[in-house]
């Protein structure tokens, strides 16, 4: 920056050489000067140290300018920097699936009992015996004599014939008893109830018409009357055809027949 300084040539100071006569009663040497100002000339600073004094100023007024606070331009704030992190979609929670009734335990399945022993017939009574017929004697002709005749005699009357013997009396006609399952299902395994079924709260009542052979065995099973669930008729059938039933016995004989088995289906409370 460059200083400006002012500055003005002033009138030169005026000398006087005083005389070597005295004026009044002072006596003053020749040689010597005195410096004097006229009453007309106003007193002024030297040259050098007016030009001195005003560039200290002006230095002094820069300087204090310079130091002054004075509101500076803000400086430009650094941009933040943004960060992008990648977040995963939100995983959707798994939906909990309806977890399906526990199976009903199924009893193990006992051996079937032994068969009852057919009872020993029943003796038959033992048919009378018939009498025997006595043999018709015929009356002995008398051989003559040869004595003198007698008086003649009457002949003898025929003993009377026996009477006929009874007949036996006719055997008990036999009874044909129905096929029953062996101790009131007990030993047999009840049908499984169907899941979906369950979920769905159904139940229900299945009527089945079963044909058992004489071994006890199952040859058919037909739906007599329907419980209104297919699911449940159908488990009915599956379990009853692994069934053993008593057969029916025509007295003691084990012969083949039809039974009606109930197959009810309700859940538990």
């Amino acid at each position: 920056m460059s200083t400006l300084i002012l500055s003005r040539r002033l009138p030169p100071r005026q000398l006087r050489h005083w005389p070597d006569q005295p004026v009044g009663n002072c006596n003053v040497a020749p040689s010597s000067l005195v410096v004097q100002h006229s009453d007309n000339t106003p007193r002024t600073w030297p040259h050098g140290a007016l030009a001195i004094a005003l560039a200290i100023g002006l230095h002094a007024a820069l300087a204090a300018w310079l130091m002054a606070d004075h509101p500076q331009a803000p400086e430009p704030t650094p941009p933040m920097p943004i960060t992008v992190q990648w977040v995963p979609p939100p995983v959707a929670p798994p939906v909990a699936q309806p977890t399906p009734p526990e199976p009903t335990p199924q009893p193990a399945a006992e051996p079937p009992a032994p068969a009852p022993k057919p009872a020993p017939p029943e003796p038959k009574p033992d048919e009378l015996p018939k009498p025997k017929a006595q043999p018709r004697t015929a009356p002995s002709k008398p051989v003559a004599k040869p004595v003198a005749p007698a008086p003649s005699v009457a002949a003898p009357t025929p003993a009377p014939a026996a009477a006929p013997a009874p007949r036996p009396a006719p055997a008990a006609p036999q009874t044909t008893t129905a096929p029953i399952g062996r101790a009131g299902y007990l030993n047999n395994p009840p049908p499984v109830y169907p899941p979906a079924a369950a979920r769905r709260h159904q139940e229900g009542t299945t009527m089945l018409r079963v044909h058992v052979l004489p071994n006890g065995r199952t040859d058919q099973v037909q739906v007599l009357q329907s419980s209104g669930v297919p699911a449940l008729d159908e488990a009915a059938q599956v379990a009853v055809r692994q069934w053993t039933f008593i057969p029916a016995k025509r007295g003691d004989t084990p012969v083949e027949g039809w039974v009606n088995v109930p197959i009810a289906f309700k859940l538990a409370p």
